[in-house]
């Protein structure tokens, strides 16, 4: 998921972000009875990590769509012009534990972001499964749709799906329940390694935007509690930490608004007891 800055930034292939933070213990468990790692937050356009992560205590971890080292940053390599500065991070001196690998190749966000076919992608992604460096871990791509056949025809295109830390999913499912199932039918296709779930948010409501902070809450804490007790599912990350406009999946789900201001949902986060 992308808003209008950050697919401006993301224009810049290519180039490594960084976000100056005051120091933090990273990777530090968000409740006792939480899995290590588990509980994470994704960033959006116009997000400000070095000042809006500190105040995520209950996050471990924060990823965006781009290559960068920021303290508490996940990598990802979001489309095929990273490739290049993927593997050079990778096979630098101070690789990622993790890295994640393509975004939603099955569509493009509002009308930008390319698209790549599997075959197309299982191509772009060589380089780096030549050179993966000696110590990170890869995160399997995403697709927007978790039910189409994309993933499939991938691994038989590039014959990589060993090489694979972790599978990946985004949820946009407006009820607790639905996510769970669409989760579930996930995994029962794809069970042999763990999985992140990398998006999750009530998205989709009839009428957009039409969930309360209440109802919202009672989401965040379900899911959290359910993905835990799971056993395979090894983090989520809810999005979005902070608000951005012009997209019905996250208008009801952002831990900080625009003013930097806390959410109704910030304390609930900062709160989660798997």
């Amino acid at each position: 998921m992308f808003s209008s800055t950050q697919l401006v930034l993301l224009s810049l292939a290519g180039h490594v972000l960084a976000f100056p933070s005051p120091p933090r213990v990273v990777g530090s468990r968000a409740a006792d009875t939480c899995p290590a790692d588990f509980i994470n937050v994704v960033f959006n356009g116009g997000a400000d990590p070095s000042s809006q992560f500190p105040q995520m205590t209950g996050a471990s971890n924060w990823l965006t769509f781009s290559i960068g080292t920021a303290l508490g940053q996940i990598p990802m390599m979001a489309f095929a012009s990273d490739v290049p500065a993927a593997v050079q991070l990778v096979n630098g001196p101070n690789p990622p534990e993790y890295l994640l690998t393509f975004n939603e190749p099955d569509f493009s966000y509002a009308g930008v972001t390319p698209t790549m076919s599997p075959q197309d992608a299982a191509s772009a992604i060589q380089p780096l499964l030549a050179t993966p460096g000696l110590s990170t871990k890869f995160i399997a791509p995403v697709t927007a749709d978790p039910t189409s056949s994309w993933l499939t025809d991938f691994y038989a295109a590039c014959g990589c799906q060993s090489f694979f830390h972790a599978y990946n999913i985004h949820v946009y499912q407006p009820d607790i329940g639905s996510a769970e199932s669409e989760i579930t039918t996930f995994h029962d296709k794809f069970y042999d390694k763990p999985l992140w779930v990398t998006e999750i948010a009530p998205g989709n409501a009839n009428p957009p935007c039409s969930l309360s902070w209440d109802t919202v809450s009672q989401y965040m804490t379900g899911i959290y509690s359910w993905g835990a007790a799971q056993g395979w599912i090894e983090r989520i990350f809810w999005n979005t930490g902070n608000q951005i406009s012009n997209d019905n999946n996250v208008c009801n789900s952002y831990l900080i608004d625009t003013n930097n201001d806390p959410s109704p949902l910030l304390a609930t986060f900062n709160g989660l007891k798997c």
